[in-house]
């Protein structure tokens, strides 16, 4: 399983003393070495399949054992990963024709590497080294014009968010190290009611943290929209099946010790409050990624709403199927920008788009998103819900109409009127697009199945199946009629309008007074700070003044010890005087 990692390590340097304009055909290296990991992940996962096995190395002489696993989930996971990175690095010499290809391919490559050793790791040290080359490879993509103040500024928001998440991460670390004694993810889970209820629960608030953070849930969110500024390829990469997957995958493992944390109902609110907000923010924007990365955050939430509900198996299933129309809608949105030069849906509405060869690929990722049969993100909803009680099943339903309403507003704008003439394609542009489409389309065949990925994995078919069906429906509908045939101005303005009011609300006012409240601890601390500080000069002060006068006691003169002794004696007869 080593071959893995070391692959994109090996194309990263080939790739990083080729820096420069030389503009060599580096997206051969970078594809070739895409290639050789999904064909050792599909080797592993075949040689492996039903097993589970170690491969441990230790860190110096005597030190820590560092292993990674290979079984089934693992290892479908890295086939993940490595699909989803070729498919985004032959879209790439579409996209970055024009660009300094060799950077961004060995940038690239390591992204691929972060993410492999990540979802392979079986230690949690180890998991968090790949933690933080996801992170510091993601700064660097997201920056990627980082001549772009917009695009630097971006970055460096990404790295500042998520670090906060990181040094969560890394002092959850240290409190298991320390009550354990290992490293071993699996040995963690499993000795997770050992560790005293309090140390249990700050390690487990400490991860959730780290995950939040990483994928981008409330209140971390923010930087995930900004993101965009990054190349688009970097956006299909950076929302499908790594980056901010990290945050879910990092739940989806470590979910015995959050249970036993009692953390389970605050993973399922915090979910659900970080979905509204999404699809509400969604509703209020027209740049088409900057929508898309709101879909991936509430994506996300419906993953740690399953983790949260105890149902494993469904967020993994439903983090699959988002990986592959998530990455297919963003190629559709580089398509855009790159022929077009165009994100906004509103003048994309003017291009006249309908008909042309990107309409169905569109249609079919935009469906998945909405979660319609056939498409796979259906069958995802049928194992998503699986742990539901009747409120969550209620705001699911909801969830389930604004994230429809909002998809298919994107595509009755931009699709509103019959193309004129054809839309320019290559086959590096329409290959991987056409393959992510009819694996959303017909991916779901794989829910039957999905108990050899993971155990856990179950599925329901029920009324509130149909009712969600039916929500969605009515989301498409009343985009139909807003969008494509305009009606009800007025009325869609105010939806917008309190889309953007309830948005901006849900965040705006609660970091201005969490910032209001830091603000007011930080002056109680300076206070304090500022009487401590006067009261060590005055202590100082009076230390100096009292020093300098008992110097005189001792001055050498033998006279003033004759008469220090002389009023010695007078002082002890007085006080024997009064009290013998």
């Amino acid at each position: 399983m080593l071959y893995l990692i070391l692959l994109p390590v090996l194309v990263a340097l080939c790739l990083i003393p080729l820096f420069g304009e030389r503009r060599i055909k580096s997206h051969f290296i970078a594809i070739a070495g895409a290639l050789g990991s999904l064909a050792f992940s599909v080797y592993f996962l075949f040689i492996y399949f039903g097993k589970s096995v170690l491969e441990s190395y230790n860190w110096f002489l005597g030190g820590f054992s560092l292993s990674f696993i290979g079984n089934n989930l693992t290892l479908s996971f890295a086939v993940l990963v490595s699909f989803i990175s070729l498919m985004v690095l032959i879209f790439s010499v579409f996209y970055m024709k024009k660009e300094a290809q060799e950077r961004y391919y060995a940038e690239m490559s390591i992204f691929i590497l972060a993410m492999l050793g990540l979802v392979l790791s079986n230690s949690l040290l180890l998991f968090y080294i790949f933690w933080e080359l996801v992170g510091v490879s993601s700064y660097l993509l997201i920056s990627f014009w980082y001549k772009k103040e917009s695009a630097s500024a971006a970055g460096k928001k990404a790295l500042l968010l998520t670090r906060i998440g990181d040094m969560a991460f890394f002092a959850a670390l240290i409190i298991l190290f320390i009550s354990l004694g290992t490293f071993s993810i699996s040995s963690i889970n499993a000795a997770a009611t050992s560790v005293s209820q309090p140390l249990l629960l700050l390690s487990g608030t400490l991860i959730l943290v780290a995950a939040l953070s990483k994928s981008a849930q409330f209140p971390f969110y923010t930087w995930l929209p900004d993101a965009m500024e990054g190349p688009t390829p970097v956006s299909a990469l950076l929302h499908s099946a790594t980056m901010v997957a990290a945050g879910a995958y990092l739940v989806v493992v470590m979910s015995p010790l959050l249970t036993a944390a009692g953390l389970n109902m605050i993973i399922v609110v915090i979910g659900l409050l970080t979905a509204f907000i999404a699809a509400f923010l969604a509703l209020n924007h027209r740049h088409i990624k900057r929508i898309l990365a709101y879909s991936t955050i509430e994506s996300l939430a419906f993953m740690f709403i399953a983790v949260g509900t105890l149902n494993t198996g469904g967020a993994v299933f439903y983090l699959f199927a988002h990986a592959f129309f998530k990455s297919l809608l963003f190629l559709v949105s580089g398509v855009f920008a790159v022929l077009l030069g165009v994100q906004d849906a509103y003048q994309l509405k003017m291009k006249k788009l309908a008909g042309t060869w990107i309409t169905v690929p569109a249609l079919i990722g935009i469906a998945s998103l909405a979660g319609l049969p056939p498409f796979m993100s259906f069958f995802a909803h049928l194992s998503l819900s699986v742990g539901f009680n009747i409120y969550e099943n209620f705001l699911f339903v909801i969830l389930s109409f604004l994230t429809a309403l909002f998809a298919f507003r994107i595509f009755f704008l931009v699709f509103n009127q019959r193309a004129e003439e054809k839309l320019e394609r290559s086959k590096e542009s329409y290959i991987p697009i056409y393959i992510l489409s009819a694996i959303s389309l017909v991916g779901g065949l794989l829910i039957f199945s999905f108990t050899n990925v993971i155990a856990s994995f179950t599925y329901v078919l029920d009324a509130f199946t149909l009712i969600d069906v039916l929500a969605a429906l009515l989301g498409v509908f009343v985009a139909f009629e807003f969008f494509y045939r305009s009606k009800y101005q007025n009325f869609a303005m105010n939806v917008k309008n309190l889309a953007s009011y309830l948005s901006r609300y849900a965040y705006d006012s609660l970091l201005t007074a969490v910032g209001n409240f830091v603000i007011w601890v930080g002056s109680l601390f300076g206070l304090f700070d500022s009487k401590l500080s006067t009261f060590y000069d005055k202590l100082a002060d009076g230390s100096l003044f009292l020093s300098s006068k008992s110097r005189k006691i001792e001055d050498g003169d033998t006279q003033t010890y004759i008469l220090a002794i002389m009023v010695g004696i007078i002082a002890i007869l007085a006080v024997a005087s009064v009290y013998i």
